[in-house]
């Protein structure tokens, strides 16, 4: 069997194939080449399973579809936080969630908000855990003149979770904020950008739009309309090797969570969960 009918056959392999390729798709977007982006993101999405699963579990631990590494740590020290920090947690590559959510990115940046909706809503049916179809659903709708509709999904966001990082509920409420002023909710869009503080207390946006808050108190002019800015998630490296990598654990150095790829925890005498202290 060649390794093409294996990636075929194996679904967990043909995702880890695509989300390399979802990977170059955002090396394209980063750097403006949307048409070629694209391209590679409509071959991906035609691969996306009828019935899609980002978690998977066995006796071994659990095999999650993470983005980057920031939410793989933030999950895994939940898990400690929680007491559940026996388990062996494997990042495994995401492609088809991710490719829904960067066409939707892209449409957004295109202003062809309805078509990137649609690309947001299938995306977050495959992972209904991840804020970010949220946020960008926001974007889409802020900017389509559905204001309204956008707060509602910033009001969404509102707990700490095993997916929802202090991070997140940071950008939700500097989102609500947004909202908020363009609304003329003036102290309802303090407190919103107050309240991101707790999460971020030295983020230059929220610092700014407590500014730009009082500017509008005192009769100053209104800028151009904005809301909290779209991202583009980086793909984790090795905190071994230092090369990027697809599959990986996280470990503990120094007492600080790190992650690692699967050829340097092959290296390692312990499993990732005993080197928590």
């Amino acid at each position: 069997m060649t390794d093409a009918n294996a990636n075929a056959n194996d679904p967990r392999q043909r995702e880890s194939a695509d989300a390399q390729t979802v990977n170059t798709a955002v090396e394209l977007i980063v750097a403006g080449d949307f048409d070629q982006a694209e391209q590679l993101l409509v071959g991906v999405l035609a691969n996306t399973p009828r019935e899609y699963t980002h978690t998977e579990e066995n006796a071994e631990g659990v095999s999650i579809q993470f983005w980057d590494q920031e939410r793989f740590l933030h999950y895994v020290t939940w898990q400690r936080t929680q007491g559940l920090a026996d388990r062996n947690i494997t990042w495994a590559g995401n492609a088809y969630p991710r490719a829904h959510y960067y066409m939707g990115f892209i449409s957004v940046k295109r202003k062809q908000f309805e078509r990137a909706i649609a690309f947001l809503d299938k995306g977050q049916t495959l992972e209904p855990t991840n804020p970010m179809f949220v946020f960008e659903k926001a974007q889409a709708l802020f900017h389509s003149g559905r204001k309204r509709e956008a707060l509602a999904l910033y009001e969404q966001v509102t707990q700490l979770s095993p997916h929802v990082s202090g991070h997140d509920l940071a950008r939700a409420r500097r989102g609500r904020g947004f909202v908020l002023v363009e609304l003329g909710d003036l102290d309802g869009a303090e407190a919103a950008f107050v309240s991101s503080l707790e999460f971020e207390p030295d983020n230059k946006i929220a610092l700014h739009e407590l500014r730009y808050v009082q500017h509008l108190r005192q009769g100053g002019a209104a800028s151009i309309a904005q809301v909290v800015p779209s991202t583009v998630p980086g793909g984790p490296k090795c905190a071994a090797c230092g090369n990027p990598f697809e599959k990986g654990i996280v470990v503990s150095m120094n007492g600080m969570p790190v992650s690692i790829c699967k050829r340097c925890e092959r290296k390692l005498t312990k499993k990732w969960w005993q080197f928590w202290k």
